[in-house]
């Protein structure tokens, strides 16, 4: 697979075996990407999915939209900046972040997104939906420690797993 990528001028490798992509395979993989998060918004605002929901049914549109299509999509959200985890469309200047852990202890910050990463963990996105937390809200920082994650949002004191201390990013 390599090598036919290679052959396609769509990634180089270097002295060291090292992949890189190439501008045209970074052209092709941004439209890839924007593909999948213009349906993930479509999805959203136009079809009523939950925003927690929409990754798998993206991974399956993203193959099959044409240019026009995406066109289409695109005019019809009027071009939208993010996808519904709050991360940007390719070319568009992502907003300062940082990690939940990194908020002090009683400060608050507006939740920007969820890393593309953590979309593919089985049941993470709607656990975070399910505890109020997705991008948009504001966030306090409750108290912070090895195995213990606690905030408050709307006044609402909740204990979340500590592993999104990492995995969900705030505005810096």
């Amino acid at each position: 697979m390599v090598h036919r990528l290679e052959r396609e001028g769509l990634i180089a490798l270097d002295d060291r075996k090292e992949v890189h992509l190439t501008k045209s395979g970074k052209r092709h993989a941004d439209s890839i990407v924007r593909r999948h998060r213009l349906a993930e918004r479509f999805l959203v605002e136009v079809l009523g999915f939950e925003w927690w929901k929409t990754h798998e049914e993206a991974e399956r549109l993203e193959h099959a939209m044409s240019p026009e299509m995406e066109q289409r999509i695109q005019n019809v959200l009027g071009d939208p900046q993010t996808c519904p985890h709050g991360n940007p469309m390719p070319g568009v200047t992502g907003r300062p972040t940082k990690p939940l852990e990194r908020v002090a202890s009683g400060a608050t910050a507006i939740l920007e997104r969820i890393p593309d990463q953590f979309e593919h963990e089985p049941g993470f996105l709607e656990y975070l939906d399910s505890q109020g937390v997705r991008p948009g809200v504001v966030v306090e920082l409750v108290e912070r420690g090895p195995t213990l994650l606690r905030v408050s949002i709307g006044g609402a004191t909740r204990s979340l797993r500590p592993d999104c201390g990492q995995k969900v990013w705030m505005a810096a």
